[in-house]
């Protein structure tokens, strides 16, 4: 993420801010890279309330995963927050999204296409209108009120 955003020049808002969430090993390391750059902003490790609020006033939610994600909760708790994911290509986030219609999708590890990404969807006013409501669309199929719903049509097949 720190290195498309030091490469998206002009694709990229001239005001952008990136909120940075969490705590990891490289975390002391990643922050030297961006010293004095005031897009960034290291929240580290926040509670529930205070990331819903956050996705929930974010233009993007930026998921740049490198490798090991089996499953998508967190870009489902981005669509159900309203909020549109561009996310890292891994097979564990194509268990919940399809590219170009609940997410924008790119190979990981790849700067150049992460901020094309996320300049086009901070840019594209109808592509951000489509991931919210396709995303949305899609979080209410994971609720615990349609999987409930579910749970009952296939409880009531086998009585």
């Amino acid at each position: 993420l720190i290195d498309a955003i030091e490469a998206g020049g002009s694709r990229l808002p001239s005001a952008l801010k990136v909120w940075i969430v969490g705590d990891g090993p490289e975390t002391d390391l990643l922050k030297q890279r961006v010293v004095g750059d005031d897009r960034f902003e290291w929240l580290g490790a926040i509670d529930d309330h205070e990331m819903a609020r956050r996705l929930r006033g974010a233009d993007v939610f930026c998921v740049p995963s490198l490798r090991g994600e089996s499953f998508g909760v967190v870009l489902l708790e981005g669509m159900a927050a309203g909020t549109p994911v561009v996310a890292s290509d891994l097979p564990g986030y194509r268990n919940v999204v399809r590219d170009g219609d609940e997410a924008v999708m790119v190979p990981p590890g790849d700067a150049e296409a992460l901020a094309d990404a996320l300049g086009s969807v901070l840019r594209n006013q109808t592509q951000t209108d489509h991931l919210v409501a396709a995303g949305w669309a899609r979080a209410e199929d994971f609720s615990m009120v349609h999987l409930g719903e579910r749970y009952v049509q296939i409880y009531e097949s086998v009585v």
